[in-house]
C-alpha cells in the first residue's frame, strides 16, 4: 500500500514536471530525478510507462490528482453498489473497468475485484460493531417478525424489527429448533437491548416457543399467511368455475352463428343453451368477486379502529368480526359445491385468537405507557379516541401500496380529522404539548403490526441474489446484513439503524472509502494461449 502510494506521488510530479520541460531530453529526466530524489534511469521508466497507459484521450486525466481521486470513487462506488448489493461477479466487474478503459491506469483483472470485494466483506461488520458499540444503552421495546428461508442446503434464519426495519439477526444455521433460534437471537437482543412487546410468525411451533417461552410475549399470526391458507383452497376452484363457465358461453355463442339452417326449435334450444351459459357465468363472476372481497377483509378487520365508525376496536371485536368473514367465506364454498378437504376454514378459525391478539397487545400497551406517565382521564380518552385514529389512518394511507385501499384509508384519515376538529379538547393544550402527544402518536401507530411481509420481502431479496449469483457465504450475508441497515434508506431519507436507535451515523460508504486503501496498479496481462488439439504434449523419453 505504501508503494503504491509512492509511485502514484512520482507518477503526478513526473506528469507536472515533464508538460513543463517536455522536449528537453536527458537533462529533464536528470532535473526531474534531482527533484523527487529518484535517478534518471528510474525516472525514464516511469515516463515511458506513463506514456504507455496514456492511450486514449482521457487518459491524461487520471494522471492528475482530482482525477486520480474520482477514479478511484468511480471504482468503490461500483463494487458497493454493483458488487456487494446486487451481488455481480468479479469477472463481469472486470469487463465493464475495461470497456469505460480504465484498466491502464488500475488493476481490474476478476482476482483484483474480487480481493476488492472481499476487502470490503470483512469492513461492513466492523462498521456495525462500531456504531452499535456507539449507541447509548437502554431498552428498545421492539415488535420482531421472524422467518426462515431456504436455498438448496442452506437456511437463513432472520429476525427482523418491523418498525424501524432493522435485522437484528441474519444467520446462516443448519436447523431451526427453539434452542437453535433463542441461542442465536440472545445476544443480539441483549447487544442492542431490545425488550421484544411482541412477536409476529408464521404458526410454526418453534417460532410460537420462540416469543412465548424465549421472549416472553405473545405471538401473533401472520394475517396474511391465514389469507393464503384460504386463497389456497378456494381461489384456483373458483377460478376453474368461471373458466369453465366461460368456454359453456363462448360454444354456445359459436353454435348459434356457425349453424345457419336450422329449425325453430334447434334455435329456441340453443337460444336457451346460451341464456343459461351466460347466467352460469355471471353467477360464477359473482361469487368471484364476493370471495375477493371477503378475503380482503380479512385483513381489514384487524385494525385498532374501525374504518368506517372511527371508533376503536378490541380483540374480542376484531374475533367476532373474523368469524362473520369465515361463515360468508364457507356459504360461498358450500353454494359453489366446493369441499373443504383440506380443513382450511378449521385451520383459519384456530388462528383467530392469534389474528386479534394484535389489537390487544397494542392497546395494552397503550394503555400501560399513559399508566406510567399519570395521565388524566380526559386526556387518554382524547388521545385514544381523537389524536391517535387521525394519527393511525394517515399512517396507513402512506404506507400501503394498493390503491383502493389508499382510497378508503383516505376516508377512514378525513372522517378522524372531523371528529378531531370537532373536540375542542385540544384548544385547551399548549402548542409544545400538542406536538410532543402528536410526535408521541406517530411513535405508537408504527409500533401496530399485523404481518410479518417485511421479513417476506428480505427472503425474497436474498433469494434473489443467491440464485442471480454464485449462491451466498457467511462473509458476504454479514455483509449484505449491515448495508441493509446501515446503507439502505426509505423515502424520508432515513436508515433503519438511524429509526431504532434514534441517532444519525456515519454514511456507510463514506466510511468504506477512508478504510479501502489505494487501489491495485495495473499488471501487464497474461499471453492467451491457444491450444492445438492436433498437438500431443507428453514427457520425452
Amino acid at each position: 500500500m505504501q508503494k503504491n502510494s509512492k509511485t502514484e506521488a512520482i507518477r503526478h510530479a513526473s506528469h507536472a514536471l515533464l508538460r513543463q520541460i517536455d522536449g528537453k531530453g536527458k537533462q529533464s529526466l536528470r532535473a526531474l530525478g534531482n527533484l523527487i530524489h529518484r535517478s534518471k534511469s528510474s525516472v525514464s521508466r516511469l515516463w515511458r510507462a506513463q506514456v504507455r497507459r496514456n492511450l486514449h484521450p482521457e487518459s491524461a486525466f487520471w494522471e492528475t490528482e482530482q482525477g486520480s481521486t474520482w477514479l478511484r470513487l468511480l471504482i468503490l462506488a461500483v463494487l458497493y453498489k454493483f458488487g456487494i448489493q446486487n451481488h455481480v461477479g468479479a469477472d463481469a466487474l472486470s469487463d465493464f473497468f475495461k470497456m469505460i478503459r480504465i484498466n491502464t491506469h488500475v488493476g481490474v483483472s476478476p482476482n483484483a475485484m474480487l480481493n476488492q470485494l472481499k476487502q470490503m466483506e470483512e469492513l461492513l461488520p466492523t462498521f456495525q460493531q462500531q456504531c452499535e458499540a456507539s449507541t447509548p444503552s437502554g431498552t428498545r421495546k421492539a415488535v420482531l417478525a421472524a422467518d426462515e428461508t431456504f436455498f438448496s442446503q442452506m437456511m437463513i434464519l432472520v429476525l427482523m424489527d418491523l418498525s424501524s426495519g432493522y435485522l437484528v439477526l441474519e444467520s446462516i444455521e443448519n436447523d431451526r429448533s427453539f434452542d437453535t433460534w433463542f441461542s442465536a437471537a440472545e445476544p443480539r437482543l441483549k447487544a442492542l437491548g431490545i425488550e421484544v412487546n411482541h412477536a409476529i410468525s408464521d404458526r410454526a411451533k418453534a417460532l410460537i416457543k420462540l416469543a412465548v417461552t424465549g421472549f416472553e410475549c405473545d405471538s401473533g399470526a401472520d394475517v396474511f399467511h391465514e389469507q393464503y391458507g384460504i386463497s389456497k383452497w378456494l381461489s384456483s376452484a373458483l377460478g376453474r368455475r368461471k373458466a369453465k363457465a366461460q368456454v359453456q358461453c363462448e360454444e354456445a355463442e359459436n353454435a348459434l352463428k356457425t349453424k345457419s339452417s336450422l329449425s325453430v326449435k334447434d334455435t329456441e334450444v340453443l337460444q336457451a343453451q346460451r341464456i343459461s351459459a351466460q347466467k352460469t357465468l355471471e353467477n360464477a363472476d359473482k361469487v368471484q368477486q364476493e370471495y375477493r372481497e371477503q378475503l380482503q377483509a380479512i385483513a381489514e378487520e384487524v385494525h385498532p379502529f374501525s374504518p368506517e365508525q372511527t371508533a376503536s376496536t378490541n380483540a374480542d371485536s376484531v374475533a367476532v368480526g373474523l368469524e362473520k368473514r369465515a361463515k360468508a367465506i364457507e356459504s360461498l364454498a358450500v353454494n359453489a359445491g366446493i369441499a373443504d378437504k383440506h380443513s382450511a376454514m378449521k385451520k383459519f378459525r384456530a388462528q383467530i385468537a392469534s389474528l386479534s391478539i394484535h389489537i390487544g397487545v397494542w392497546w395494552l400497551w397503550v394503555e400501560t405507557i399513559l399508566l406510567n406517565l399519570s395521565v388524566d382521564t380526559a386526556t387518554q380518552h382524547w388521545l385514544k379516541e381523537r389524536l391517535l385514529p387521525v394519527l393511525y389512518w394517515h399512517h396507513q394511507m402512506h404506507k400501503t401500496q394498493n390503491r383502493a385501499h389508499r382510497i378508503d384509508y383516505r376516508d377512514a384519515w378525513q372522517r378522524a380529522v372531523r371528529h378531531f376538529e370537532a373536540d375542542p379538547f385540544r384548544l385547551g393544550l399548549s402548542t409544545s404539548k400538542l406536538e410532543h402527544w402528536v410526535q408521541w402518536g406517530e411513535w405508537m401507530v408504527r409500533q401496530f403490526h399485523r404481518s410479518s411481509s417485511a421479513v417476506e420481502g428480505r427472503n425474497g431479496r436474498l433469494s434473489q441474489m443467491y440464485h442471480n449469483g454464485r449462491g451466498l457465504t457467511k462473509k458476504r450475508l454479514a455483509a449484505l446484513t449491515v448495508v441493509h441497515n446501515y446503507g439502505l434508506k426509505r423515502a424520508d431519507g432515513t436508515t433503519a439503524a438511524e429509526r431504532l436507535f434514534g441517532s444519525p451515523f456515519p454514511d456507510v460508504f463514506e466510511w468504506l472509502i477512508s478504510q479501502m486503501g489505494e487501489l491495485p496498479l495495473p499488471r501487464k496481462p497474461r499471453d492467451r494461449i491457444k491450444r492445438n488439439p492436433l498437438i500431443l504434449q507428453c514427457v520425452p523419453p
